[in-house]
């Protein structure tokens, strides 16, 4: 899988409000399908210095074509939403003592664009 540093508009935004939860080592990066993933080193008793995923955020198709068609006010509020509901699962959800071979996985629906 390849990783991009070059972040879409919602993703940088997202990192940034994300960036105090996570340790100087974690890093975000965009994956080919858009996916947010914040990756750094996960000890794992075989390979200490392995570097993988510890939180995933993504957005439902639908949740993408709804932004895509909303006017500019509606997508910065539909926006905003989005990063206060997910960034809150992500700081309630996320224990960096406690990651394993799968990242925490958040996505963004429907249900919380509406509100």
């Amino acid at each position: 899988m390849k990783f991009a540093t070059d972040l879409t508009e919602f993703n940088r935004r997202m990192a940034e409000a994300l960036k105090p939860t996570f340790h100087a080592a974690i890093k975000p990066v965009q994956s080919e399908d858009g996916t947010l993933l914040f990756r750094g080193p996960v000890p794992i008793a075989d390979n200490p210095n392995h570097v993988g995923t510890h939180v995933a955020v993504s957005l439902d198709k639908d949740v993408l074509a709804a932004l895509e068609a909303a006017s500019p006010s509606e997508r910065e509020e539909m926006t905003e939403n989005l990063i206060s509901n997910l960034g809150t699962q992500v700081r309630v959800q996320y224990n960096p003592n406690k990651i394993g071979l799968y990242a925490l996985d958040v996505v963004g629906t429907m249900r919380i664009v509406r509100g």
